[in-house]
């Protein structure tokens, strides 16, 4: 008789702590759903030259800089070559320029 009664405890002790494990991970996995992690990349910044083209510099993340004018990869640098600008000021200086010059 003891035993059965504490095979039955163990039972029942075993199926409640796996049902709240259960609703544990679901309440996990309906989080994660509602509220997905984000990566970040890169950071972009752009603006619009005075011919009418989008420049466009992007942090690789790498501390490498990529410069586009109309979506076109134009030139990847080093931090040194925003001549002690933030990548924001770079690419606005740039937009006021009259003439791009991408020469290495």
């Amino acid at each position: 008789m003891k035993k059965s009664v504490l095979v039955s405890l163990w039972v029942i002790t075993l199926a409640r702590g796996c049902s709240v494990d259960a609703i544990k991970m679901a309440d996990l996995l309906e989080d994660a759903n509602e509220n997905p992690e984000v990566a970040k990349s890169s950071e972009c910044f752009a603006c619009t030259t005075k011919d009418g083209y989008k420049l466009e510099i992007c942090d690789n993340m790498n501390d490498t800089y990529t410069l586009y004018l109309a979506g076109v990869n134009m030139k990847t640098m080093g931090p040194e070559e925003l001549e002690g600008k933030t990548p924001k000021e770079f690419v606005a200086e740039g937009c006021q320029l009259d003439r791009l010059d991408f020469a290495e």
